[in-house]
């Protein structure tokens, strides 16, 4: 078996406000009937705005792994909610985005699967009671005021970015997750009562980490190593292989070239 080098993830990052008139045009030539429809149900430009540059980012980014046109891709959304590639098809390729009215952020891996949410800063009233169904964080919702609004972003962003890694969303009905760091200050994932043995195997393979977002955001990204991935390509964080993670990250510019660095 071809032993591989790095377990790779790509992250794509793009700014609403970095984007003119014509890109604009462009990005939504990209898109299809059903994701045009959606964009423009949205009342004010900004969440028009916003959906387009998302679902472009992630046409634009497949394209460029895939060497597709960005147009020919086609998706499909699961019993969940979670999107997937259906053309073309590809077995093992692990995507998720997310999008504020700040910018978008897409991660695509064919090692592992992977979740990412970010969340616009200070744009709402804080309410930290929306944590308690999801999670256990007893220092936030006992009402410690110092990094309330920067911890109450992490644990959310988390929470979505892990749910959406697993594909199963926010559900109230499941346990509650318990983020516990590690020496790297990233956090593992537990359960605060039993659940079933997949997600309790989900749960014991993932890692949630901060990433970059947009400025006036917050993002986490999280990784999971799915049950059918060689052992060769497990996180040294969760197993003690020593396969290095290797995060890509790219940033859209404005002529839509592309900003890489590691």
């Amino acid at each position: 078996m071809h032993e591989k080098k790095s377990c790779d993830v790509q992250i794509w990052r793009a700014s609403t406000g970095h984007i003119g008139h014509a890109r604009w045009r462009e990005l939504t030539s990209y898109l299809d009937l059903a994701e045009r429809s959606q964009a423009f149900k949205f009342r004010q430009e900004v969440d028009r705005k916003a959906y387009v540059l998302a679902h472009g980012l992630r046409r634009l980014a497949l394209s460029a792994m895939l060497d597709v046109a960005p147009s020919k891709l086609a998706f499909r959304s699961d019993k969940n909610g979670k999107p997937q590639l259906v053309e073309p098809a590809h077995q093992r390729l692990y995507f998720s985005h997310s999008h504020t009215r700040h910018g978008a952020l897409f991660v695509a891996s064919t090692d592992v699967a992977v979740g990412i949410d970010a969340e616009s800063v200070g744009t709402e009233p804080l309410d930290v009671e929306l944590l308690r169904p999801f999670l256990v964080c007893p220092e936030l919702i006992a009402g410690k005021k110092n990094g309330a609004e920067a911890s109450f972003y992490r644990y959310w962003t988390a929470l979505e970015a892990f749910s959406k890694a697993v594909g199963t969303g926010l559900s109230s009905s499941h346990p509650r997750l318990l983020f516990v760091p590690d020496a790297r200050g990233d956090w593992n994932v537990q359960f605060d009562a039993p659940h079933s043995l997949e997600m309790a195997a989900l749960a014991n393979q993932a890692v949630v980490m901060r990433v970059n977002a947009p400025v006036g955001c917050v993002a986490s990204l999280a990784i999971i190593r799915p049950p059918a991935c060689p052992a060769e390509i497990s996180l040294p964080m969760l197993s003690g292989e020593k396969v290095p993670l290797v995060i890509h990250e790219k940033e859209l510019t404005a002529d839509f070239a592309v900003m890489r660095r590691k």
